[in-house]
């Protein structure tokens, strides 16, 4: 065979070699790294919440957009601990992620004892929606604005009364510390659940409600509520003259039900960069954020290295204020 032969038939094969490769490499490019065919959103609550809404809305866009179907499952109990410790054991392959407010993480642990360490067997990764909570006067009260809040509470301790809905919950963590930073006396009364606070505000039984905005939308349509002040990141769309705690001088007075993926430790990094692009995208999509605006809920805070920062902070405060306020749960 002639070398100009030889060279000829090699040349055929990289040709071969290289159409070959283009299409394989095609279906790879098509199907990203995560979320891959099945994604499982474990929610540490009972079904039918907030966390159901946005878990459900989120893999309606994976599934839009991969063909991924989203699987959601409920594990409740123990302040959500029992989710959290099962998707802390998960395969850290990214098909197993946590969707939970950030309260399993930054609360419930510095209150009790919880067989994971949630600042090492989770892994934050994005916060899909903010949850606003304000602080409404009931018609108990004959105060308008946090200012005049404030005044009363100083020249009348110990006899403001705040219904929130639950021991442990952001509301009362975030009411604390209120009073601390200003040194006043507000008493919280503890609820099970904001349904039930807020019915007992609406009968004037206490003097303040501190919980989600959206369960008191129409009372304050209605003038029954007044809202004082918001502890969001930003001013609520129905409420545009409703201060934030910032706005306020007050910018360590941010709680507020904090929704977001958490993952097992370990998922290697050639599945959470392509899981945070993902996840971005989603969150930005029109489908999404209307949603966000259909439930009242604000955008989330942060994602990747920036959120992991925000999550460590957040434990850190709970757990100062927490120790420094006396909280205990039974």
């Amino acid at each position: 065979m002639t070398r100009t032969a030889v060279l000829s038939r090699f040349a055929h094969a990289l040709a071969v070699a290289a159409i070959a490769a283009v299409a394989v490499a095609t279906p790879a490019q098509a199907q990203p790294a995560w979320p891959g065919k099945t994604l499982t959103l474990v929610v540490p609550y009972t079904a039918g919440g907030t966390n159901d809404t946005l878990g459900r809305a989120l893999g309606e866009v994976l599934r839009t957009a991969h063909g991924t179907a989203t699987i959601i499952e409920n594990k409740p109990g123990a302040g959500g601990s029992v989710g959290a410790d099962a998707v802390a054991r998960a395969k850290p392959d990214g098909t197993t992620l946590l969707l939970a407010s950030t309260s399993p993480l930054t609360i419930f642990p510095n209150l009790v004892k919880t067989p994971y360490d949630p600042m090492k067997d989770l892994v934050p990764v994005a916060s899909v929606a903010v949850g606003p909570v304000a602080i409404l006067a009931t018609k108990a009260l004959p105060v308008r604005t946090f200012a005049e809040l404030v005044d009363y509470a100083k020249k009348h301790p110990g006899k403001v009364t705040f219904g929130v809905p639950g021991l442990g919950t952001v509301a009362h963590i975030g009411m604390a510390a209120l009073n601390k930073k200003l040194g006043i006396d507000m008493l919280q009364v503890p609820y099970r659940g904001g349904s039930q606070a807020v019915s007992d505000g609406l009968g004037g039984q206490v003097d303040l409600l501190v919980v989600n905005t959206d369960i008191t939308l129409q009372h304050v349509e209605a003038g029954t509520l007044t809202p004082l002040a918001v502890m969001a990141p930003q001013r609520l769309a129905p409420w545009p003259k409703v201060p934030t705690m910032a706005e306020l001088n007050l910018p360590d007075i941010r709680y507020f039900s904090n929704f977001a993926l958490f993952a097992p430790a370990g998922v290697p990094p050639e599945v959470m960069q392509p899981m945070l692009d993902e996840v971005g995208k989603a969150l930005a999509s029109p489908q999404y954020q209307q949603m966000l605006d259909k439930n009242f809920m604000q955008p989330g805070t942060g994602m990747g290295q920036d959120f992991v920062e925000q999550v460590r902070a957040d434990y850190a405060n709970n757990q100062r204020v927490i120790r420094d306020s006396n909280i205990r749960v039974q």
